[in-house]
């Protein structure tokens, strides 16, 4: 299956939509950080980080290979 520009775009939405999603958590994450709680506001942050870096990757993949999480499966 070749690329799509319209799955793309669906994709690059998707995207967008959990980035700002997780950046309310970042924020929560530094309010913590701001109360006294570093480790737990440090650790919210980085996770939340690592969650937007992870679904980002996960989607570009779909959108060059033209395949779902099923990509590593050889069929």
């Amino acid at each position: 299956m070749g690329f799509n520009p319209r799955d793309a775009i669906e994709s690059v939405k998707d995207i967008a939509t959990n980035a700002v999603e997780r950046s309310a958590d970042i924020v929560d994450s530094a309010g913590h950080i701001l109360k006294g709680d570093v480790s737990a506001g440090v650790e919210g942050i980085v996770s939340s980080s690592m969650h937007i870096a992870t679904h980002a990757a996960d989607k570009i993949k779909e959108i060059a290979t033209g395949r779902g999480e099923d990509f590593d499966e050889i069929d």
